[in-house]
């Protein structure tokens, strides 16, 4: 060995006073109402709510599957007038629902039932302020959404045409038929 090539090392403990107060200046946080949204509710967004309020005591057994649920909100919501500003509406009142049993999967499907069975091409959906991220957003999809915040599993999923602009987050994107997607600008799928 080369003299000097072996270095002494020592291993400093800090004193524990030291650490304790190192957080002495920080106060306990108080509790934060979860992003709450005001909505100003007309007779439309009433009609919408109602029907979403009644879908979310629909049961959930293992063996239904998601199209189970949509057609189950399609009868809900088929005789219901709205438009795409009613729906962008909707979706911000949905934080009401948010701690509902299953609300991020049936948020997901009936908000896709919404934008599929409404008369515009063009719909806006927030989800920035719910605390937990809707599933299943686009859902057979063959219109043009704008999701502005993030979006939880099967995003997309069977998507048959149209395009999707999201401006958040996925978890994952499923088997979709046709269609584009782009995520904060960038096209990610093109089928």
């Amino acid at each position: 060995m080369m003299a000097g090539a072996l270095a002494r090392r020592e291993i400093v403990v800090p004193d524990r006073s030291a650490l304790a107060n190192g957080f002495r200046g920080y106060k306990p946080e108080g509790e934060l109402v979860v992003r709450k949204v005001e909505v100003v509710e007309d007779e439309t967004l009433r009609q919408l709510k109602k029907a979403f309020s009644e879908y979310l005591t629909l049961d959930s057994p293992k063996h239904h599957t998601t199209n189970y649920f949509y057609e189950n909100a399609v009868s809900r919501i088929k005789k219901l007038r709205y438009s795409a500003d009613d729906v962008e509406r909707f979706s911000l009142a949905l934080g009401e629902f948010q701690n509902e049993k299953e609300f991020p999967k049936k948020a997901g499907i009936f908000l896709s039932v919404l934008i599929n069975m409404g008369k515009d091409y063009s719909y806006v959906i927030h989800t920035a302020h719910l605390s937990e991220r809707p599933k299943y957003i686009g859902y057979m999809n063959t219109k043009a959404i704008t999701v502005k915040g993030d979006v939880g599993w099967d995003f997309a999923l069977y998507m048959k045409g149209g395009e999707i602009h999201l401006e958040g987050s996925y978890e994952r994107i499923a088997v979709m038929y046709h269609g584009k997607i782009y995520v904060n600008g960038v096209l990610i799928a093109d089928y």
